[in-house]
């Protein structure tokens, strides 16, 4: 298996950007590289992030933030297509308050199927490597990758172990979010959205038939099977 740090991008103005490539399937190859890449919100690219997201073959984005997360992004235009599925995480409840990890990804799973399934549609159909963002690149984002390597035949110990890497990545910056919230309320709701993901990525999925959710989401099969040739081909 390549390192994790072989797989991380360095994307000036983004954090938490790592390619999909990789990672251990069933039978002992490695996920292909250039096919999906996840990312916190790259619209806090500099232009030398830019350049280096560009200089990677991305001509694609997929965007999950909700409008309101929309109102700080740049007024410039970025250099390559962003298509929207919005998952407003404050618009379901146990996604918002969030009284636990595995609780608020299977509501993300259960309001969001359409646009993660739009998602992963959209990289089996891309020629190029598509990058996937939200704002912070762990939960949505780590959603709708967790899925594709499912579907691909990662295990689920490895797809969890990806999905820990991203908590590594904020750990610097969330004493400082904590220190940003308003009240006590949301002080304590932030230390939970922090908590460490450990193996829920794992727990959630195993509970979970991939291929079925994809298909009742809307994904046709012919896409199914182009994703797993284009991860695990």
């Amino acid at each position: 298996m390549i390192g994790a740090t072989a797989r991380l991008l360095a994307w000036d103005g983004c954090i938490n950007v790592r390619d999909l490539g990789g990672l251990p399937l069933a039978d002992g190859r490695e996920t292909n590289f250039g096919v999906a890449v996840r990312a916190d919100s790259i619209r806090r690219l500099t232009d030398a992030g830019w350049r280096s997201l560009v200089d990677y073959g991305v001509r694609l984005a997929v965007d999950f933030r909700g409008d309101d997360e929309l109102a700080n992004d740049p007024p410039a235009e970025p250099p390559v297509e962003i298509v929207r599925f919005a998952m407003p995480g404050r618009e379901v409840p146990v996604v918002w308050e969030w009284p636990t990890m595995h609780d608020a990804y299977v509501g993300l799973l259960g309001r969001f199927q359409p646009e993660l399934t739009s998602a992963v549609t959209t990289v089996a159909r891309a020629e190029a490597p598509v990058v996937i963002h939200c704002h912070g690149g762990r939960d949505r984002t780590g959603l709708a990758c967790a899925l594709m390597l499912r579907l691909a035949g990662v295990p689920l110990e490895a797809i969890a172990a990806d999905h820990a890497l991203s908590d590594e990545s904020w750990a610097p910056y969330n004493e400082e979010w904590w220190a940003e919230a308003p009240d006590e309320w949301e002080r304590e709701r932030r230390r939970r959205v922090t908590t460490r993901a450990g193996t829920t990525m794992a727990d959630v999925l195993g509970d979970l038939d991939v291929v079925a959710y994809l298909r009742r989401g809307g994904a046709p099969s012919q896409d199914l099977d182009t994703l797993v040739l284009r991860l695990a081909g």
